[in-house]
């Protein structure tokens, strides 16, 4: 019991990590198209990708 009452606390804890990055990463996305700059927003999530792998 006491395992996953931990498990569900540290998920607790990551889940607004996770919004709040990914809301993070939308708002630059977006400001960097209307600014413009959405080819760079592009090759540099390809490069985030050929980094990952």
């Amino acid at each position: 019991m006491h395992g996953k009452n931990k498990k569900g606390q540290v998920w607790e804890t990551l889940v607004p990590w996770i919004i709040g990055i990914g809301v993070l990463v939308m708002i630059i996305i977006i400001f960097m198209i209307l600014s413009g700059k959405g080819q760079g927003a592009i090759d540099f999530f390809k490069n985030l990708v050929r980094f990952g792998k």
